[in-house]
């Protein structure tokens, strides 16, 4: 059975947690959030391996948007009433203000034709990183052989690093976006909000 995460970001601002996720029109006609993060198991490896992600209890703070998100047909938040489902997990926003995310996910050498592919259209030609070579198995080839490779920096948009990336970037739009509505208002940051998890 595969694995689908739905993040919520929320911002604490006095005692109260709040979302700051937008809305869109679902095919149903209704309202629904747009989560910051969502995805199946390519998503679950980024967060579980890349990020500073940890499994918490049912929190009992959770943002009325959030709370109303995530509770049950039978009123109960998910996990709520069954001890063996444990769906929640967060991050700490502080964590996107420590991490670095603009280096590439592989530097080597590519076959020549396979970077042009890419770069003639990406969306079409994804590089394949078995094919990359690091600098010493190319200095051990034959001059002849070195005409057919190149060095590039690559950043699969489906890999660790493209998924971590968007993650930040939709968190820092939210945050942007809350902040722009502000008057005298203290404008928050990466510490002051959360990124709650719905492991499902």
């Amino acid at each position: 059975m595969g694995i689908y995460i739905t993040g919520y970001t929320e911002a604490k601002v006095g005692d109260r947690w709040f979302c700051l996720d937008f809305y869109q029109y679902g095919r149903d006609g209704k309202l629904h959030i747009v989560p910051c993060i969502e995805g199946s198991s390519y998503c679950a490896g980024a967060l579980d391996e890349d990020c500073d992600v940890r499994r918490i209890d049912v929190p009992t703070d959770l943002s009325d948007l959030v709370r109303t998100e995530c509770t049950a047909s039978d009123g109960t938040l998910y996990g709520e009433t069954d001890q063996y489902w444990k769906p929640w997990h967060m991050v700490e926003g502080t964590w996107f203000g420590k991490v670095d995310l603009s280096q590439p996910e592989f530097c080597g050498f590519f076959p020549r034709q396979a970077v042009a592919d890419y770069l003639l259209d990406p969306e079409r030609n994804e590089m394949n990183e078995d094919e990359m070579i690091n600098v010493w198995e190319y200095r051990e080839l034959d001059e002849e052989s070195m005409k057919a490779y190149q060095y590039y920096e690559y950043t699969p948009k489906y890999g660790h690093r493209g998924i971590l990336r968007r993650f930040k970037e939709a968190v820092e739009k939210r945050i942007d976006v809350f902040n722009e509505s502000l008057l005298y208002e203290e404008r928050i940051g990466f510490s002051d909000v959360r990124i709650i998890l719905v492991y499902d």
